[in-house]
């Protein structure tokens, strides 16, 4: 015989919210948002994310991105950006070439996320770490609020060495 859950569990709760944030437009969940750029209400479903890449020579490449879209293909994006810059001869021992790199990440990853979703990437962070030298980038949210600042701070403390 199959236990009763009772209606107050965590596995009811959750169910429940499941079943109510769903989205009509693909694996995100929250407040129905198609009328807004950004989730104004239900901002804990599009939380801050940092992934790390050893594509550039193996060196780190760290991405952070606040958006309310999907998110899934962001690994094919990427790894498509750095097919473009190697193809064009970008990812030199050069300085300002790698310079070049973070800005064209940052562009490509604004463009190709705003294009599902009008306005919806609401900050971008690069840190990509060649050789002695740590170059960022900033873009939104990353450039005006403090406190995005000092959570990327605080994950990139955190992160290489897990």
């Amino acid at each position: 015989m199959k236990e009763e859950i009772p209606r107050n569990s965590a596995y009811k709760i959750a169910q429940d919210l499941i079943e109510d944030r769903q989205l009509f437009d693909g694996a995100r969940m929250g407040i129905h948002d198609a009328q807004t750029n950004t989730n104004l209400i239900s901002k804990h479903y599009s939380p801050l994310i940092v992934r790390k890449y050893n594509i550039v020579n193996g060196w780190p490449l760290y991405i952070g991105l606040i958006c309310d879209e999907d998110l899934s293909d962001l690994d094919g994006i990427v790894n498509g950006i750095m097919a473009a810059c190697s193809k064009f001869g970008m990812l030199t021992n050069n300085i300002q070439s790698m310079r070049n790199v973070t800005g064209i990440i940052s562009e490509t990853l604004q463009q190709y996320f705003n294009a599902k979703k009008e306005n919806c990437v609401e900050g971008v962070a690069i840190l990509l770490y060649v050789d002695k030298c740590a170059i960022e980038n900033f873009f939104g949210d990353f450039m005006n609020h403090t406190s995005c600042r000092i959570e990327w701070a605080g994950i990139m403390s955190m992160l290489p060495h897990i």
